[in-house]
């Protein structure tokens, strides 16, 4: 008899988490798993790519909780503390507030979707309030949650909820030691899953279409949600140095989010309208990348960003900043550039680039060198053990 194995998962918009989840929907054992993805936001451009033999559920509540009665009590009692000047008694309300509609909306969800439901295996594909569901409104005899950030901002809660989980899913070991420093009483349950990218349909995806670029410019590229992690205001200030240096480029900006206004006000800012061209949120960004002679991850935080995995995959040299997962992903010289997080370093790292010819042959040669064959083999092997 199959196991029933959940997984939860925020979203399926285009986004690093996301793809990867498509991955792994493509590695797990069917004849061992009735697999049922939840997806606790109806947002899903990618609701396609993943594995037809997935049961998918998505939450299309369409409810506003901030319009209950609960909430509605709390954001008058909000304004009023502003009003008064009263700033730490309205950061304590508007607290509650959040915690009130986050616990309402979970309710919600548990109630219409998981009702005298249990699970062999449940799986949290992201910490933070994803995980925080899956603990406390989900059955299942075993539960596990993976970790795709470098940074702990949730650390309170996690303490809370992970000795609950079974299984840590780490990215790779460094990884694996920061969330062991994090939380020493899970240590001994922490496994490594590595993210994959498949170079084969990576490849057939970038020759889709050919951005119109034009031959005598150096071409950049990025990609990603725009949000303040990602470091694409870095990514601004890196094009202004460049271009006072004389530097002839354009910058694709491929994505879109939050930090979208902000980024367009510092570009205007900045007169790099002819250097800078935000592409919006693409479900196939790989053609801007297939076009680009350079892939810059500006990032302030990451732990393994699949966009490096994917750059390499199209055989572009890649300068990154000093995340974790920069780190871990490009050796310095031999597959790109590894910079400080600044604008000064990153700018010197493009440069290099730029003006080394040799440093850039041997970078794109030892990148078409690699062998992939077996990485989805080792990437079904270690989602089999977790599972496990």
């Amino acid at each position: 008899m199959k196991k029933k194995l959940l997984i939860v998962a925020h979203h399926m918009t285009v986004g690093g988490v996301q793809k990867t989840l498509i991955s792994a929907s493509k590695a797990i054992d069917y004849d061992k798993y009735d697999v049922t993805l939840y997806l606790r936001k109806n947002r899903t451009d990618l609701l396609s790519l993943l594995d037809g033999r997935m049961n998918v559920i998505i939450n299309k509540d369409p409810n506003r909780y901030y319009r209950k009665p609960f909430a509605l009590i709390l954001q008058a009692a909000s304004v009023i503390s502003k009003i008064f000047g009263l700033g730490k008694i309205n950061g304590m309300l508007e607290k509650k507030l959040a915690d009130k509609i986050r616990e309402k909306q979970m309710e919600y969800e548990q109630k219409t979707y998981f009702t005298d439901k249990k699970f062999d295996i449940a799986v949290a594909y992201v910490q933070g309030y994803t995980a925080l569901f899956v603990d406390r409104y989900v059955q299942a005899d075993k539960k596990i949650l993976f970790f795709h950030t470098s940074k702990d901002e949730l650390h309170e809660m996690h303490c809370g909820i992970l000795p609950r989980f079974d299984r840590i899913a780490a990215l790779h070991n460094e990884q694996k030691s920061l969330i062991g420093e994090w939380y020493p009483d899970v240590k001994d349950r922490i496994m490594i899953v590595e993210n994959f990218t498949d170079k084969e349909t990576v490849t057939e995806m970038s020759k889709e279409f050919s951005p119109d670029v034009p031959d005598s410019k150096t071409v950049l590229c990025s990609c990603g949600r725009f949000a303040p992690v990602k470091g694409l205001d870095l990514a601004v200030k890196t094009a202004k140095i460049l271009r006072d240096n004389g530097t002839d480029f354009i910058w694709y900006f491929v994505g879109d989010g939050p930090e979208r206004s902000r980024l367009e006000k510092m570009i205007a800012d900045c007169n790099l309208e002819n250097n800078i061209i935000i592409t919006g949120m693409q479900k196939n960004p790989y053609p801007y990348m297939a076009a680009c002679d350079i892939y810059v991850q500006p990032s302030y935080e990451e732990a393994m960003p699949v966009t490096i995995l994917e750059a390499h995959r199209l055989n572009k040299p890649v300068v990154t900043t000093a995340t974790v997962g920069g780190k871990k992903l490009v050796e310095n010289e031999k597959n790109g550039i590894v910079t400080d997080i600044t604008a000064d370093s990153l700018a010197d790292g493009i440069v290099e680039l730029i003006e080394n010819n040799r440093l850039y042959s041997e970078i794109t040669d030892n990148l078409e060198s690699v062998d992939y064959s077996t990485d989805f083999e080792k990437y079904k092997t270690q989602w089999q053990n977790i599972l496990n």
